[in-house]
């Protein structure tokens, strides 16, 4: 029998390509993963990679190997949910990750909510990008994730996982009281020619800004730069240009900022988990939970 760690270890390399990344992934050396590839090779008895460039590739028989080995690894996590879910209580430990705008919004009354109804449950909360969180539910480092998509921006889940439509988040410019009157009159061509804040690149975010002035028809000068929303709506503030952010990450104080909603922008907020582990009663609580408290931002919405 294949040992599943192993199967595991495949299936990244076919995902990364390299065993550089593998091993950072799971926190062992390149060499460790190398040789634990070798002796599935040598328990399979078929080559399962070759190498092309930098990276490594899938034979026919390791391609093979990683489409059973989702299967097994869902079907692992679906009988561990299928034990715990004949206990009639909610015990264990729950993972969720959050992005940091939705934090005060949903994590933490979701969390309060379950600590006081399940205390039994042992609950963790990690702060994390969506772009980190979607990994971490694969590799069961989180159980789930409150996520986002940009409405302009597709995205496609990895087998196994799926997603939960929760809110929707409008994207707003924020720009200096005495240009809201121009703006809300002219739209967003008549920016073109001031100064913008973004994220920082990288940034998911950073599109959002690039999206609007695409559709306003040009192309944004962006001068400053921050790692947050509320730095950059502290920079509006300052004078220093205009911005894009979502909605939900503008502070009381920063309200007055507000000029208009993007048109056709916006961010759509929602909960990511391993489908295997929906019948797990932890899970099913949380996202019962996240659906409640969500329920009066998505009427606002």
């Amino acid at each position: 029998m294949y040992d599943i760690r192993r199967l595991v270890l495949l299936r990244d390399l076919a995902e990364h390509a390299t065993m550089t990344a593998v091993s950072e992934l799971h926190g062992i050396t390149a060499s460790a993963v190398s040789q634990q590839l070798r002796i599935l090779e040598d328990e399979v008895g078929l080559v399962l990679t070759r190498r092309e460039g930098r990276v490594l590739r899938l034979t026919h028989a390791g391609r093979v190997l990683v489409d059973h080995t989702s299967r097994i690894v869902a079907a692992l996590e679906e009988a561990e949910s299928a034990v715990a879910a004949s206990s009639e209580a909610v015990t264990g430990v729950l993972t969720m990750a959050t992005f940091r705008t939705a934090q005060m919004r949903l994590a933490l009354p979701v969390l309060v909510r379950l600590r006081g109804e399940h205390p039994g449950l042992r609950l963790r909360l990690v702060d994390l990008r969506p772009v980190d969180s979607i990994p971490a539910i694969r590799q069961q480092d989180v159980d789930l994730a409150i996520t986002y998509s940009y409405s302009f921006r597709g995205r496609d889940l990895p087998m196994g996982l799926a997603s939960e439509y929760l809110f929707s988040d409008p994207l707003v410019l924020l720009a200096p009281p005495q240009w809201r009157e121009r703006i809300r009159e002219h739209g967003l061509g008549v920016l073109r020619d001031v100064d913008w804040i973004s994220a920082l690149d990288g940034e998911p975010s950073l599109a959002s800004v690039h999206f609007a002035c695409r559709e306003a028809g040009f192309a944004p000068r962006i001068e400053h730069r921050s790692s947050s929303f509320d730095g950059m709506a502290e920079m509006v503030e300052h004078g220093l240009g205009v911005t894009i952010v979502p909605e939900m990450s503008v502070a009381e104080r920063h309200s007055g900022l507000v000029a208009c909603t993007v048109d056709n922008g916006v961010r759509h907020v929602g909960v990511t988990y391993r489908q295997a582990s929906l019948e797990r009663p932890a899970v099913a609580a949380a996202i019962a939970a996240l659906r409640s408290i969500a329920q009066p931002l998505r009427l606002a919405s």
